[in-house]
């Protein structure tokens, strides 16, 4: 009698194990995606609410210390954790020349326990033509959008007067 519980148990344990492997494997499936959003500092933000050009050198630290940044849909108020789209690559290497900036991603979407959700990075680009209508009579603009007095670009730029 011992024996047959044991097996029955076993099958049952096997049963339930093959049912979640099947869901985990259609969680797994990435979708692509495009999302435009600000690559922000989880740390400084979660805690503090910190965002933006002001708070970029913070993140930057950040950044160096090993924090992973996200990607905050401001318009949707979603937040994405970021990761690479293969093993052994830092998650913050696409992004780091963009922190705290407005950026459009192409990548993968996984939906992680919980309902996180995970972009696995394929593509960045900055998003400054959209934000900043000077952008794209000034090439330094998009490496500075800064006030004119901390834009060594500024007497170059037509806008700045405006």
């Amino acid at each position: 009698m011992r024996n047959g519980r044991r097996v029955i148990a076993c099958v049952a344990a096997v049963l339930v194990w093959a049912a979640a492997g099947d869901a985990w494997a259609e969680t797994a499936k990435g979708k692509p995606v495009t999302v435009t959003g600000r690559v922000v500092d989880n740390v400084c933000w979660l805690t503090m609410g910190q965002k933006g050009e002001g708070h970029r050198e913070c993140a930057l630290g950040c950044d160096k210390a090993g924090v992973r940044m996200a990607l905050l849909d401001e318009k949707a108020n979603v937040l994405y954790t970021l990761m690479a789209d293969k093993p052994f690559v830092d998650p913050n290497t696409l992004i780091r020349d963009h922190l705290e900036r407005m950026v459009t991603v192409k990548g993968d979407l996984y939906m992680a326990p919980g309902g996180q959700r995970v972009l696995a990075l394929k593509e960045v680009t900055l998003e400054n033509q959209a934000s900043n209508p000077c952008a794209a009579k000034n090439p330094c603009a998009a490496k500075n959008p800064c006030a004119a007095k901390k834009n060594p670009c500024a007497a170059k730029n037509p806008c700045s007067a405006k």
